[in-house]
């Protein structure tokens, strides 16, 4: 076991980041997936699977490989922009987490932003 000074062992931060942080949705992260899901010039939010601007529910956030999968939150092609949340039947959020259709959805959705990223558009506006 590494010897830790006594500097290190009362200092406020964690040495080791705990398990959950790997998988925490990061305000770098989370504004990026804001920026690809606002319409421009108008400058509002549409869910990234049915387009609505205004759903009753409003928006989630919602990972592509999900986080009990160990899917990161860092990553802004784990990421989608989605209405309602997860537990509310009939939101695109509950339809892609729960349907072997929104599972097969999250997929294509996953490869083509890591397209985005890597070699189209949005590798200007995302550096890690």
């Amino acid at each position: 076991m590494p010897a830790y000074s006594k500097e290190q062992q009362v200092r406020k931060n964690r040495l080791k980041p705990k398990r959950g942080r790997h998988t925490a949705i990061t305000d770098k992260c989370s504004n990026e997936v804001k920026r690809r899901a606002t319409v421009e010039p108008e400058g509002y939010l549409v869910c990234e699977k049915c387009g609505k601007s205004n759903p009753e529910m409003g928006f989630n956030r919602a990972h592509m490989i999900n986080a009990s999968q160990y899917g990161e939150g860092g990553q802004p092609w784990n990421i989608a922009i989605l209405c309602g949340p997860k537990s509310e039947t009939g939101t695109c959020h509950q339809w892609a987490d729960e349907t072997a259709e929104g599972k097969a959805w999250k997929l294509q959705k996953r490869a083509e932003l890591i397209e985005y990223y890597t070699s189209g558009e949005g590798r200007h506006w995302w550096t890690e």
